[in-house]
């Protein structure tokens, strides 16, 4: 893809129900209206692309709504063999079109919680997994924070997610931004679980 679009990879190791799919589309979607000018005629398709073929260059286009099957190329597939894949297909030959150092993995549990694994190769020796659970709603900003602004997975907020195996939501990212401080009925309170999280 020579389109001028940078997309976050999108691999179904499992057998992905197409309202999950479209879910995930409709929440990055969310999230590229939430960032977009009002002239600006960036979509969904832009940024994200579900991989369903071990031939890249049969790819042509992202992923856009509806999806009406789900990808099966990497059904069965180990974390370790998707990224394997990724680095050999995507990484080293720096391909145009795709963001070179994340990508995202639906799994078993995707479809029972709205989830997914987001992996972050960059600064990782070869093989290693970076890896942390998220929902579909930060999933794109962790892409965005890992493969365009250069943050390492392994710091700030993130490698606290990462290190912990605290599933990353919109709602625990906030309260540990704010050091677990949040409002309610009027009043400042403080989730002392959330206090210290970003020092884990």
């Amino acid at each position: 893809m020579d389109d001028g679009g940078t997309r976050c990879p999108v691999f179904c190791t499992a057998d992905i129900p197409t309202s999950t799919l479209n879910l995930l589309l409709h929440r990055t979607e969310e999230y590229v209206s939430e960032f977009n000018e009002p002239n600006d005629n960036a979509n969904v398709s832009d940024i994200i692309v579900f991989i369903d073929s071990k031939d890249i260059t049969t790819i042509t286009k992202g992923s856009s709504p509806p999806i009406t099957s789900s990808p099966t190329a990497f059904l069965g597939h180990t974390l370790q063999q998707v990224r394997d894949w990724f680095e050999a297909n995507i990484t080293q030959p720096r391909l145009t079109g795709y963001m070179p150092y994340c990508f995202l993995v639906l799994d078993g549990e995707s479809a029972e919680d709205d989830s997914c694994i987001f992996v972050c190769t960059q600064d990782s020796a070869p093989g290693e997994i970076h890896s942390l659970h998220c929902k579909f709603d930060v999933t794109m900003q962790n892409a965005v924070a890992c493969d365009i602004q250069g943050e390492s997975i392994e710091e700030g907020l993130m490698g606290s997610f990462m290190r912990s195996g605290v599933t990353m939501t919109k709602e625990n990212l906030k309260l540990a931004m704010d050091g677990g401080l949040y409002i309610e009925d009027g009043e400042v309170k403080l989730d002392q679980g959330w206090r210290d999280f970003s020092n884990w």
